[in-house]
């Protein structure tokens, strides 16, 4: 995946760390946060498309307290007060206040200026690919604080010991790979199989990996096949391809869809064959196997398509975290397609299938959604 950067800690993260200031009279305060798309000076109102999808429009007043962040706080101890006019397109705003049927009526507007959320985030980014490791978790225990990564990118294959008792631990919510979105979580949480990132150093022996930055997630891919498709809702209906049960797709801003062509679909079918005729020891996906990254890389390495470009009776192979409800998956990658890999792989009549499938896919298609570098 090229967008690294979705894994840094962005600038724009320590607006959802921030908490309102409440009334005299103790009143509930809603909370949104977005990006700037328009400002009216003249009426005090801002069009903000907020993180979670709606376009909102907030009005200020005289009562309105508005603050300039510096990127990359968590606290207002370094705010400074701002004026309306300081506000740009493109910055990115917490706001405090009560929805109406009109408007969200702003008590309190914070905004981090979008140059310098940029550049906070190009330094997280250098400082991330410089300290920060990633891969397949593959042993935890809580109570020493030590968790067993299987290397991905650089070292790839290699087991290495993390030591995470001074770390900040971070779980990434369904539908995202961007830290901002991560919410707070520990050790607890995090499980073999699951993918990791950490950003920290080598210890001083040398035989382990301090962290001090630790995000993880579950992730799965399913085979399916598309019934319909709603771009204006973002929503893709579906049957698995191995159980043929319902499931419903939803694509937001952050999913990724390629679609892959007959020579890259021959590619990843003689890659699936090759990988059948190894040693179940040596198999991509398993405890003690290399993992799988050329599939991956070929395919993040594919123009990206619309989802107006995916049709009824496309398969698919979509990537999203694990979540409760199996009928229903947030996509992070999608893959069209897949269809012309299946049928490479087809045995001749008569003969078994030699490439294993799980999910209705080959298991080439189970790798990491969590960029290396």
């Amino acid at each position: 995946m090229k967008r690294v950067a979705l894994l840094v800690l962005s600038a724009a993260a320590a607006l959802a760390f921030i908490e309102p200031n409440q009334s005299h009279s103790q009143e509930k305060l809603d909370t949104l946060v977005g990006v700037v798309t328009n400002v009216d000076n003249a009426s005090r109102r801002l069009t903000v498309k907020t993180d979670a999808g709606p376009v909102v429009l907030i009005q200020a007043d005289d009562n309105t307290t508005l603050l300039r962040l510096p990127a990359g706080e968590r606290t207002l101890t370094k705010a400074t007060p701002a004026k309306l006019d300081d506000i740009g397109n493109n910055d990115r705003v917490l706001a405090h206040g009560t929805k109406s049927d009109q408007a969200f009526l702003a008590q309190r507007l914070i905004v981090m200026p979008a140059a310098e959320v940029a550049k906070k985030r190009e330094q997280d980014l250098d400082e991330w690919k410089r300290r920060g490791i990633g891969g397949i978790v593959r042993e935890v225990n809580s109570a020493s604080g030590q968790i067993t990564l299987e290397l991905r990118g650089s070292g790839a294959g290699t087991r290495l010991p993390l030591q995470t008792t001074n770390a900040a631990f971070h779980r990434y919510v369904p539908g995202s790979l961007r830290f901002e979105d991560a919410r707070a979580s520990r050790i607890d949480e995090v499980h073999a199989g699951d993918q990791l990132r950490a950003l920290g150093g080598q210890s001083s022996d040398g035989n382990s990996f301090v962290a001090e930055q630790v995000v993880s997630g579950a992730f799965k891919t399913i085979g399916v096949t598309v019934t319909t498709v709603d771009p204006s809702t973002g929503k893709i209906s579906a049957m698995t391809l191995d159980q043929k049960k319902p499931v419903t797709i939803s694509v937001n801003k952050d999913s990724v869809l390629h679609r892959i062509p007959p020579p890259v679909a021959m590619a990843i079918a003689q890659k699936a064959k090759g990988d059948a005729g190894k040693s179940p020891l040596t198999q991509p996906g398993s405890k003690t196997g290399a993992p799988v990254i050329d599939v991956q890389q070929m395919i993040d390495s594919l123009p990206t398509v619309v989802l107006n470009d995916i049709k009824p009776g496309d398969v698919l192979a979509v990537t999203g975290a694990v979540e409760n409800d199996d009928a229903h998956l947030v996509a992070i990658k999608l893959a069209a397609g897949v269809d012309l890999v299946l049928k490479a792989l087809a045995p001749a009549p008569g003969k078994p299938q030699s490439v294993r499938l799980s999910a209705g896919l080959p298991a080439v298609f189970d790798f990491s959604v969590i960029p290396v570098n």
